[in-house]
């Protein structure tokens, strides 16, 4: 039985990782776009692109998910992911008990090439177990997240204000005001608002900053220009872009940039 209550013996062979070892990888191409319904696995999961697009969405939280970069999902964590045409990207399984991080919250993770090298090595099957082992080791020493602000996006309760807080997150750059979307969703702009903010603890206005900049995130990880990430987040200038991001996270996005490139090194 792992942590999270889940048989090992109900765990699919691609996720399977036997003892004594601690994790494994999976690799999946696709020629077509995909999306898979949400699910939450018992083990610790790390995805991560190898080419092509994919994207997570986690807690309501839609994230990108780059080459550069890879996404850690804790064990039993729901997930929901979406892989674009022509992507192939690997799943690498970590067994809980045998994970050495106290890595409870989803997480960026640098993916330079020597922890691409390490998890690719480790794809093999039939490795000696020593061998094996002290690649884990490795691989345990130099995977590290990209530390963050603490960027909260909850989600509201009421059906309307969710359709529109999971369009947004789907598309950041929308730039729909109040009186647009409650045309969309029924009611008035005042209802909505307030609805919003009941659900939130966050102004409307407030809210959608918040999903912005937390996109945001995984596209500066990346080494995406600055003013690409604005255009992509639903700013028509760097510089208000820059403003924004400064005052949520107490950084410049290229300082944002340099502490990620120094934690993943």
């Amino acid at each position: 039985m792992s942590s999270t209550g889940f048989p090992y013996w109900a765990v699919p062979a691609g996720r399977y990782v036997p003892l004594p070892f601690a994790m494994t990888t999976s690799t999946i191409g696709r020629d077509q776009k995909r999306v898979w319904r949400e699910i939450r696995h018992p083990e610790h999961e790390l995805l991560w692109g190898a080419s092509g697009e994919m994207s997570a969405y986690i807690d309501d939280v839609r994230w990108q998910i780059p080459p550069t970069v890879g996404m850690w999902i804790p064990a039993g964590t729901p997930r929901r992911i979406t892989l674009g045409a022509s992507t192939e990207a690997r799943f690498t399984y970590f067994r809980p008990e045998s994970f050495p991080h106290p890595w409870t919250k989803p997480a960026i993770i640098g993916i330079d090439d020597v922890v691409k090298t390490m998890l690719i090595h480790l794809h093999q099957r039939n490795m000696p177990t020593e061998a094996r082992l002290r690649a884990e080791s490795v691989v345990f020493d130099t995977l590290a997240p990209i530390e963050a602000a603490d960027v909260a996006v909850p989600m509201p309760a009421d059906p309307r204000a969710l359709a529109v807080a999971r369009r947004l997150i789907a598309d950041p750059a929308d730039q729909r005001g109040l009186a647009d979307w409650a045309y969309v969703v029924g009611g008035s702009p005042r209802t909505l608002s307030r609805v919003f903010s009941q659900g939130t603890g966050m102004s409307f206005t407030e809210w959608r900053i918040q999903v912005r900049v937390r996109a945001a995130m995984s596209y500066l990880a990346a080494g995406v220009p600055v003013s690409t990430v604005s255009r992509r987040v639903g700013y028509e200038t760097p510089s208000a872009f820059t403003s924004v991001f400064r005052k949520v996270t107490g950084r410049t996005p290229k300082n944002y940039y340099s502490d990620a490139c120094e934690l993943s090194a």
